[in-house]
């Protein structure tokens, strides 16, 4: 049994939410002027569906990525920077031109289906971008700068409130919002040098969930109250996200605060869950991730002029990128090498103290 088999699926959950969030922009009314395809069929609720996911999803995933980090560290010890670079850098330096092929391509048939608003900047030329692959470069940074203050062992402080008072570190919304209010919205998806927005966005999640590994077997509190945290947060999210405080700057902090919410709401679920082995769903969430964008967007093209209600065009999209990439890992990646930077069964399998207590 895996110890950690409820932090896994979360964790693949938010990688797996990439695909329905990225869907959702091409058939969400007027955004031609931001999104290479714009679809004829629109509906305003995707405008909603887009904003939720965004607000929660990379928070949660960057604070499951700390704690997994700090999982590897222990593990690996002096290999850990050799390990992060083989999970993270290898993908992100094979991919980044493969997707950057893929998108000009993809932007080129936008342009001649007529499904790209002339306002989108990019057209059909090069752009040097990560695209979705942002993440990568993000992670790396954030594991090396972990591993040098471990080696400093510079204490990180937040395991004694993750252990007593854990919602004390909702406080840390204010550093999320104030980095929003000074730098504005993290845009790392269209630009390779690192961003003080996205840092200062994404790095006290990985801090949290790091120093959450820390105090692992001793995380009562924060298990305590997790639903009602979810489910606050949920309730946040949607009284922003469906009024015109979602273009406040208190909209701006609500949601901020809300991020937080879910991100110790399922911390907390995840980590008081009984894992079992990880399914094919969470071995393949990296791949499909990593794969999943130009699927969609070649999807969006495609059925972007189709005589389709707005809800059924995004649903063959969803479907159909997440059918391709999930079943190319089973019948391709998983028979290959590729399965050792790619996903496969994870290799932090350990004993469950827990388990061996009951």
């Amino acid at each position: 049994m895996s110890r950690f088999g409820g932090l896994d699926r979360v964790r693949a959950g938010a990688m797996m939410l990439g695909v329905a969030y990225h869907a959702a922009y091409a058939f969400i009314p007027d955004v031609g002027p931001w999104y290479p395809v714009q679809a004829r069929s629109t509906w305003s609720g995707f405008a909603v569906v887009a904003g939720v996911l965004h607000a929660v999803r990379m928070p949660v995933f960057f604070a499951l990525s700390g704690f997994f980090a700090a999982l590897v560290l222990e593990r690996r010890g002096e290999g850990f920077l050799r390990d992060r670079f083989s999970r993270l850098g290898v993908p992100l330096f094979v991919a980044a031109p493969l997707s950057l092929l893929a998108d000009r391509a993809i932007r080129a048939l936008a342009v001649s289906e007529g499904v790209m608003d002339a306002r989108y900047e990019a057209q059909a030329g090069w752009a040097l971008r990560p695209l979705h692959l942002w993440f990568l470069e993000y992670l790396l940074l954030f594991c090396v700068v972990a591993w040098a203050l471990a080696k400093l062992r510079v204490p990180w402080r937040l395991d004694a409130v993750l252990r007593r008072m854990p919602d004390a570190l909702l406080g840390l919304s204010l550093l999320t919002f104030g980095a929003q209010a000074l730098w504005g919205e993290p845009q790392p998806a269209f630009s390779f040098l690192p961003q003080a927005a996205t840092v200062a966005a994404y790095g006290p999640f990985f801090a949290v969930g790091w120093a959450l590994f820390a105090v692992r077997d001793d995380a009562g509190a924060l298990e305590r109250h997790a639903a009602l945290r979810v489910v606050l947060a949920a309730a946040v999210l949607l009284g922003v996200f469906t009024s015109p405080l979602q273009w406040q700057p208190l909209g701006h902090g609500l949601a901020a605060l809300a991020a937080w919410l879910v991100t110790l709401g399922l911390l907390g679920a995840a980590l008081g869950a009984r894992g079992g082995e990880p399914g094919p769903l969470v071995q393949s969430a990296y791949w499909v991730y990593l794969v999943h964008h130009p699927l969609v967007q070649l999807g969006q093209v495609l059925v972007a002029k189709a005589p389709l209600p707005a809800g059924v065009a995004y649903g063959v999209v969803v479907l159909g990128a997440f059918a391709v990439s999930f079943f190319s890992f089973q019948l391709v990646v998983r028979r290959t090498p590729l399965v050792r930077w790619l996903g496969g069964a994870p290799r932090h399998q350990v004993a469950s103290n827990r388990s061996a207590r009951t």
